[in-house]
C-alpha cells in the first residue's frame, strides 16, 4: 500500500532536508574556521585528516586561479541552480519523495557553498581523504550533499 504525501509533506522534505544539511555545513566550517588555522592540519582516522583550505573557486579547484570574477560567475550559477531545482521541486508529484530529497541536498550543498562566497570570497573545505601520500580533492558537507543528490537522481534516471 503506497503512502499518500499531503503538499505539506512535500514541503516538509525540502524544509527539513534543507535546514539540516545546512546547519551541518555551517557549524562544521565555523568549527573549522575556529579551531584549524587555514593549510593545517588534523588527523582524524589513517584515512581522514581535517585540513582548513580556502577554495576560491568550483569543484576540485576549477577556476580558483582566477582574478576574483569567479566569485560572482560561480554565485549566479548557485543562485540560479537553486531557482531551478526550487522549481522542479515544486512541479513534481506528491508521491516522488526520492527526486524531492535529492534536489533537496543539491539545494541545500549549493546554498552552503553561496553563504561562504556571500561571507568569506571563498568556500571552506575541510575534509581531505587519503591513502598513504594520495589524497582526494579536499571537500565540505556542502560537496557532500551535492554528489549525494547527484547520485539519487542518477539512480533514478537509470533505474527505470
Amino acid at each position: 500500500m503506497k503512502q499518500k504525501y499531503s503538499k505539506k509533506s512535500k514541503k516538509w522534505i525540502y524544509i527539513t532536508t534543507i535546514i539540516f544539511i545546512l546547519i551541518l555545513d555551517i557549524s562544521s566550517k565555523r568549527l573549522i574556521i575556529k579551531y584549524i588555522k587555514t593549510y593545517d592540519t588534523k588527523k582524524i582516522f589513517s584515512v581522514l585528516n581535517f585540513f582548513h583550505v580556502h577554495n576560491h573557486g568550483a569543484a576540485f579547484s576549477f577556476l580558483s586561479d582566477q582574478n576574483g570574477w569567479q566569485k560572482w560567475f560561480l554565485s549566479t550559477v548557485s543562485i540560479l541552480t537553486i531557482l531551478v531545482m526550487t522549481r522542479i521541486i515544486t512541479k513534481l508529484k506528491k508521491q516522488e519523495t526520492k527526486k524531492i530529497t535529492a534536489y533537496s541536498l543539491i539545494i541545500a550543498g549549493a546554498t552552503g557553498n553561496l553563504i561562504d562566497r556571500i561571507f568569506y570570497g571563498f568556500v571552506v573545505d575541510f575534509i581531505d581523504i587519503h591513502i598513504n601520500d594520495w589524497h582526494f580533492a579536499t571537500f565540505n558537507i556542502a560537496d557532500c550533499s551535492i554528489f549525494i543528490g547527484i547520485i539519487i537522481l542518477m539512480r533514478i534516471n537509470y533505474s527505470t
